[in-house]
């Protein structure tokens, strides 16, 4: 058994699109695992890690191995699972989509769902957030830069995503027939929207959303992400 720290906001949502794939790494091994929820003021709850960030592992079944990072839980899994199924076939492109998707998909997504996002975190997390988050945007006004990002930057970033459309011509995933880490990478920061947000990031029709509805529904995790209504 594996035990995954995973960040927690209200309702049981479960936002961190980090933790997200480590999940999908999780499940493409088929390894079984439990979540230990964290809200953001219970970094104690990881201080064993040596650091303060989600996700972080624990490998009861390899002398209670630690491993924080999703990119490292990945990259361990395959070391240490090898007989399962491969999450990392190349990993320079791994290295390529996640660089481009924090300050492309994860930036953008961000602007506009930060005052959604502070709806729904954990009451007694919510003055960390605020003062964290506006340190990153230079304010505490949510609302209005969240209604700003939506009109300046939503088209922008609908274009952005173009290499996705292009890429999925080739095949149903990412990666081709099958799904890999790289569309986990990618796929996790839709669910982290879908459990904070009902904006629409995607136009109707886009190609991208076949894609992203056959990974939100991988593995089941579409009843496992909390749906905003």
């Amino acid at each position: 058994m594996i035990s995954l720290y995973d960040l927690e906001f209200t309702d049981g949502r479960r936002p961190s699109p980090f933790c997200w794939r480590a999940k999908f790494a999780l499940a493409h091994k088929g390894l079984a695992w439990q979540e230990v929820p964290v809200g953001f003021t219970e970094k104690d709850k990881i201080a064993f890690s040596g650091q303060k960030l989600l996700p972080v592992i624990v490998d009861h079944a390899q002398g209670d191995a630690v491993v924080p990072d999703s990119g490292a839980i990945a990259a361990y899994l395959d070391r240490t699972y090898p007989q399962k199924p491969q999450l990392i076939a190349d990993p320079a492109s791994v290295r390529f989509v996640s660089n481009w998707t924090g300050p492309v998909v994860h930036a953008a997504i961000f602007a506009m769902m930060v005052a959604d996002m502070y709806a729904r975190v954990r009451p007694q997390d919510r003055d960390y957030f605020r003062q964290s988050r506006a340190r990153w945007i230079g304010t505490e006004d949510f609302e209005a830069f969240q209604a700003a990002a939506r009109t300046d930057r939503l088209a922008s970033f609908r274009h952005s995503l173009e290499p996705l459309r292009l890429q999925l011509k080739a095949g149903p995933f990412l990666s081709g027939e099958t799904p890999s880490y790289l569309d986990y990478i990618v796929a996790s920061a839709f669910l982290w929207a879908r459990s904070v947000t009902s904006f629409a990031l995607l136009d109707a029709g886009d190609p991208i959303i076949p894609w992203r509805d056959r990974m939100i529904d991988l593995y089941g995790f579409g009843q496992k992400a909390v749906v905003v209504t």
